[in-house]
């Protein structure tokens, strides 16, 4: 009897189950680097420019706490800045972006 790899009720690309066909090539290189569905939906929102706070990208991809995934994609060679902001009432933040030289697409 052969055991199923994902949890009842969920899409495979929510389960974890990536077949590799979430590639990222980098221009003048040969190397690829695959991407988890969540880490690919953060790349792609932080691909379209601004500053994002966590906040920000946890109301717009509905994500609980987005700074894993871009350690992760950190891991993986992406470039991903930041930049630390004061706040208001004396507390700081971090601000994540792509710098537009380092866009490869």
């Amino acid at each position: 009897m052969r055991q199923i790899e994902q949890a009842p009720g969920t899409r495979s690309e929510h389960a974890g189950a990536n077949k590799g066909n979430g590639k990222y090539t980098q221009s003048g290189n040969d190397v690829q680097i695959s991407f988890g569905y969540h880490q690919r939906r953060v790349y792609n929102f932080l691909l379209q420019g601004g500053r994002h706070s966590v906040a920000d990208i946890s109301a717009a991809l509905r994500l609980s706490d987005p700074r894993a995934l871009i350690r992760d994609l950190r891991h993986k060679g992406l470039e991903i800045s930041d930049e630390w902001i004061k706040a208001e009432h004396g507390g700081r933040f971090k601000r994540y972006f792509v710098r537009k030289e380092v866009c490869h697409e």
